[in-house]
């Protein structure tokens, strides 16, 4: 099977590490798979190519061009794969060119649908198949009549981080994860702005902050001011990272939410799950909460109206660090999580949906 993602790549988010996963996961499975968009930068480029998939990329203006038109037609792709959102006017001119199957694949809520090309008339009259990871958001797309079938297809995302053993508590290393965005920020903003009153209740206290945006520049100056009141570069803004593994391994404590906050669990550290939302330190206990918010991407106390919280969290979590039990409520909750997230049998559900699609259209 030939297989070709959209990708509108201009920043490293939720849709590029989508398409990173599920692309390599095909790739290694038999399939020929590619990957265009008008990406900026060096972002994910390397690491597809090292799984074998082939980038095929320009800067453009626009999200389509004559380009990629001619690119799409050598390729001849029996199935492209896209987002509900950016890439997906891209697929549809594609598809027009190919006449390839569109599968759409939902990240967020539907929502955003006033844009032209990405309403909901357009997303029914242009796809083959509805996708999503999240059978929450995949109930909520059943409630839409469409002609054609929705799946639910797992994040393969296990086997990508290898689980490491916990560093020693100090320095006590608290990695914040995730693009930084304007409903995400308020986490790594909050850990900011009390980063020095942090320091005095845990004085081997290190920070580092993995993700870009247009907002990083802030948080450089931030830092670099709590760094000289400090005295000590004791926080570091390193920005997007397309293997974000090292980092993780390093740290004792992870803030992140979404798929970054998986990622983390995955390589076997404790997370505090937060974005705009806050779940908390994620034990076994609450295993159900943490995928019925998305790992606190979706639902639960919002942050803003109490974030004095997250701190108070992480100066506990410290205090009350126990080497055994956050070994143990770790490792647990990264098995409870392992089986939702296989990357073994993610190219056989992948065949099986197309299969079904074909079979729908005859």
């Amino acid at each position: 099977m030939r297989v070709l993602f959209c990708s509108d790549a201009m920043i490293v988010d939720g849709v590029t590490s989508f398409v990173f996963h599920l692309s390599t996961v095909l790739k290694e499975a038999g399939n020929d798979v590619a990957v265009i968009g008008r990406w900026a930068g060096k972002v994910f480029q390397p690491r597809l190519k090292d799984h074998g998939v082939r980038v095929i990329e320009c800067i453009s203006p626009t999200v389509g061009n004559f380009w990629f038109d001619m690119k799409a037609a050598e390729f001849r792709p029996d199935v492209i794969v896209t987002d509900s959102r950016r890439s997906f006017p891209l697929a549809v001119r594609l598809k027009n060119i190919t006449g390839a199957k569109v599968f759409t694949f939902f990240l967020d809520k539907l929502e955003k649908t006033d844009r032209k090309g990405r309403d909901v008339a357009s997303l029914i009259k242009y796809s083959d198949a509805w996708l999503s990871a999240e059978k929450p958001l995949l109930k909520d797309l059943e409630s839409i009549s469409t002609p054609f079938p929705k799946f639910h297809l797992q994040r393969p995302l296990k086997g990508l981080f290898t689980p490491t053993p916990m560093p020693p508590k100090d320095p006590f290393r608290i990695l914040s994860f995730g693009r930084i965005s304007s409903f995400k920020s308020i986490t790594s903003f909050w850990l900011l702005k009390n980063a020095l009153h942090m320091k005095k209740m845990i004085p081997s206290l290190e920070m580092v902050f993995v993700g870009g945006g247009w907002r990083t520049l802030n948080y450089r100056i931030l830092a670099a001011k709590n760094n000289i009141s400090n005295g000590s570069e004791f926080i570091r803004i390193v920005g997007t990272q397309i293997d974000p593994e090292p980092w993780i391994q390093q740290a004792n404590l992870v803030c992140a939410g979404s798929t970054s906050a998986i990622e983390a669990t995955l390589a076997n550290r404790p997370v505090v799950a937060s974005t705009g939302y806050y779940l908390g330190l994620l034990t076994p206990d609450k295993l159900d909460k943490a995928f019925s918010s998305y790992f606190a991407e979706r639902s639960g106390p919002l942050l803003k109206e109490d974030p004095d919280v997250l701190i108070e969290d992480i100066i506990r979590i410290y205090r009350e660090w126990d080497e055994n039990r956050i070994t143990e409520n770790t490792e647990a909750f990264r098995k409870g999580i392992e089986p939702f997230f296989e990357r073994d049998t993610a190219a056989k559900s992948f065949q099986y949906i197309y299969e079904c699609v074909l079979s729908n259209n005859r």
